[in-house]
C-alpha cells in the first residue's frame, strides 16, 4: 500500500474519531478544546494498532496446503515440478503463485475490484513459446485462477 493511502486511511479515521482529538465539544464555543499530549498518544496507539489489525496475514497453514493440493491435482497427469510461494491473504486481497518446471512464473491476486486481480505470467530462461505441453500449463493456470479467485473474494475479502 502506498504512503499516500496510509495517509488518507489516518485522516478518515481522526475525522470519525470525533476529530480525532478526544476532546469535547465546546457546548458555548462550538470549538474542539485542545488535546493534551496524553489524549494524542492515546489515539495514536488505537490508530496504530487498528492498522495493524487491518494489515495483519490471515491466511492459515491450513489455507495454504489446502491451495497447493488443489492446484497440484488441477496438474495431476502432467509431470510438472511446482514449487509455491506463501499464500498471503488480507482483508483487501490475497495473494499466491509459484514456479512449474522452473520456466513459467505465475501470480494470482485477488482484490476488490476486479480491474486489478488476475493471473500475471512470468517466463524464465528455458521457456519455449512453441512448447505445445508449455501452452496447456499456461491454460491450466488460467483456469485454475477461476476457483481461486472465487473461493478468495467470496470468503475472505471483505466488502
Amino acid at each position: 500500500m502506498k504512503e499516500n493511502e496510509n495517509v488518507r486511511i489516518f485522516l478518515n479515521r481522526l475525522r470519525k474519531n470525533d476529530g480525532g482529538f478526544g476532546g469535547e465539544l465546546d457546548k458555548k464555543n462550538s470549538e474542539k478544546k485542545a488535546p493534551t499530549t496524553k489524549d494524542l498518544l492515546k489515539i495514536t496507539r488505537k490508530l496504530n494498532e487498528e492498522f495493524e489489525n487491518d494489515k495483519k496475514n490471515i491466511a492459515t497453514d491450513f489455507d495454504r496446503t489446502r491451495e497447493e493440493q488443489k492446484f497440484k491435482n488441477y496438474f495431476n497427469d502432467l509431470n510438472v515440478s511446482i514449487v509455491f510461494i506463501p499464500l498471503e491473504v488480507y482483508q483487501d486481497f490475497a495473494f499466491w503463485g509459484g514456479t512449474i518446471d522452473g520456466i513459467i512464473q505465475f501470480m494470482y491476486s485477488v482484490t476488490k475490484d476486479e480491474t486489478t486481480s488476475g493471473v500475471d505470467f512470468n517466463y524464465l530462461d528455458g521457456f519455449s513459446p512453441e512448447n505445445e505441453g508449455n501452452d496447456e500449463i499456461i491454460n491450466r493456470i488460467k483456469l485454475y485462477y477461476d476457483i481461486f479467485y472465487k473461493y478468495w473474494r467470496d470468503n475472505a475479502l471483505q466488502a
